[in-house]
C-alpha cells in the first residue's frame, strides 16, 4: 500500500514537469511571430482579419514582437464608446476626448498602440457628431470614433500607425475622413521632408476617386492642402482642376478648396506649377480657372530667372484683349495669401522684407523688358504697371 501510494506520487510529480514545460513552451511560441505570418493577413483589409488579431507593434530583427494590449485603456475606452453613444453635447464629446487621448500618452506607448490598433482592427466606429475641423497643431475635431483613434495612434506610434494606412485605408477607399487622417500620417511620417512615393500614390488615389470629388466633405476639401506639398502630382491636379472650375456653380463648396489649394502651389512651388501651365494652355483655361491662371503667374517672385522666363513666355502668349489679361494685370504683383493651417501644417507666408525684395526686383525686371515681343504687344498695360510698381517701391 505505501509502495503504490509512492509511485503515484512521482507519476504525479512527472506529469506536472511535462506541463511546466509544455505551458512554457507556448509561452515562448506566442511571443513571437514569423514575419511571414504577419505577411499572411496584411493584404486582406479589415473585413478578412480576426476579430481579435495579434498587435505587431515591435520589431526584433525579421520578427513582429507581439505586445498585449493595455487592459486599463481597453476598459477605459469601453468607457468612451459607451457615453459617446449616449449622444452628450458638444462640449462633452471634446472633454471626453481630450481625456481619453491624455490617459493614452500615460500609457506604455506599445500597450496603448496595441489597445488603439485592436479597436481598429476590429471595424467598429461610433459617431462623435462632430467636424472634421483642422487646428493649428492638426485636427481639432474628428466625426468618428475611429477617425480620432487613428489620429491618436499617428501620435503615438508613427511607424504602425503609417504601415496601417497603407494596408488597409488606403487600399479600402470606404471612408474619406480616414484617408485624409491617414494622409495626414503618412505627412508627418517622412513625407513632410519629402513627399514619398506612397504618399504621392495615396494622394492620387483620392483625386481620382470620383464619387468623392462629385459630392466633396470636409475630410476631402482639406485634403487638397496636400497640392502645395506635392510637385510630382502638379500636372493631375491641374488637370482635375480644370475640369472642376470649368463650371464653378456645379459644386460651389469645392471651388474654395481649389482656390486655396492653388494658390498655396503658387506660393510653395511657383516654378512647377508655372511651368506645366506654360508647357499646356488647355489647363486652367474655362469658367474661373482663367481667373486662377492669371493669379499664379501675377504671383511670380521676379528676383528668379527661371519664374521670369515663365512669365515672360505667358505674357508672348496673353491676348491683350482678354478678360485674363485685365485679370492679370490688375493683381500684378500679387501679395494676396490665406494664413489658415491645413492638414500638411502651416502654409508658407513671404516676410514683409520678402515682398519688398519681390516688388523692387519686380520693377527692375519690367523696366528690362521696354521694346521686348510681350512688352510691344501689351504697351498701354506695361506702362501703366511700370507706373503703379514704381509707386508701390517708392512708399516701401
Amino acid at each position: 500500500m505505501r509502495k503504490s501510494a509512492i509511485y503515484f506520487g512521482a507519476g504525479l510529480v512527472l506529469l506536472l514537469l511535462v506541463w511546466v514545460v509544455l505551458h512554457e513552451s507556448e509561452k515562448q511560441e506566442g511571443t513571437v511571430r514569423p514575419e511571414d505570418a504577419k505577411n499572411q493577413t496584411s493584404n486582406h483589409g479589415t473585413a478578412s482579419l480576426p476579430k481579435d488579431p495579434p498587435k505587431d507593434l515591435g520589431r526584433e530583427g525579421n520578427n513582429i514582437v507581439l505586445h498585449a494590449p493595455d487592459p486599463v485603456l481597453k476598459a477605459e475606452l469601453q468607457t468612451l464608446k459607451s457615453r459617446l453613444a449616449q449622444k452628450p453635447d458638444r462640449e462633452t464629446v471634446l472633454r471626453l476626448l481630450r481625456e481619453f487621448m491624455q490617459k493614452a500618452f500615460a500609457s506604455n506607448p506599445d500597450a496603448a498602440a496595441a489597445a488603439l490598433l485592436e479597436f481598429l482592427r476590429s471595424g467598429e466606429d461610433l459617431s462623435t457628431s462632430l467636424g472634421f475641423v483642422v487646428g493649428e497643431a492638426g485636427l481639432d475635431e474628428w466625426p468618428t470614433l475611429r477617425a480620432f483613434l487613428l489620429d491618436l495612434l499617428g501620435k503615438i506610434d508613427p511607424e504602425m500607425a503609417s504601415r496601417y494606412a497603407l494596408e488597409t485605408v488606403i487600399p479600402a477607399k470606404s471612408s474619406t475622413v480616414e484617408y485624409a487622417v491617414s494622409l495626414q500620417i503618412l505627412w508627418n511620417h517622412g513625407g513632410a521632408e519629402k513627399p514619398t512615393p506612397e504618399l504621392t500614390q495615396a494622394w492620387l488615389g483620392l483625386l481620382k476617386k470620383a464619387d468623392w470629388s462629385a459630392r466633396p466633405d470636409p475630410a476631402w476639401l482639406e485634403s487638397l492642402d496636400f497640392a502645395s506639398r506635392i510637385p510630382g502630382a502638379t500636372p493631375e491636379f491641374l488637370k482635375a482642376s480644370t475640369e472642376w472650375l470649368a463650371d464653378p456653380e456645379n459644386v460651389v463648396e469645392r471651388v474654395g478648396a481649389v482656390d486655396l489649394a492653388l494658390e498655396r502651389m503658387a506660393v510653395q512651388e511657383p516654378v512647377g506649377i508655372m511651368e506645366v501651365l506654360v508647357r499646356d494652355p488647355s489647363l486652367l483655361s474655362l469658367g474661373r480657372g482663367i481667373y486662377q491662371r492669371s493669379q499664379i503667374f501675377a504671383r511670380a517672385s521676379l528676383n528668379d530667372s527661371e519664374q521670369q522666363k515663365l512669365l515672360a513666355a505667358y505674357l508672348e502668349r496673353l491676348d491683350p484683349e482678354s478678360q485674363e489679361a485685365d485679370l492679370f494685370f490688375s493683381a500684378f504683383p500679387c501679395h494676396n495669401f490665406s494664413v489658415s493651417p491645413g492638414l500638411s501644417g502651416q502654409p508658407k507666408v513671404n516676410s514683409s522684407r520678402e515682398i519688398i525684395a519681390s516688388d523692387r526686383g519686380a520693377l527692375h525686371w519690367w523696366q528690362s523688358q521696354k521694346g521686348t515681343v510681350w512688352a510691344s504687344k501689351h504697351q498701354s498695360e506695361w506702362a501703366k504697371t511700370l507706373t503703379k510698381i514704381r509707386k508701390t517701391t517708392e512708399n516701401q
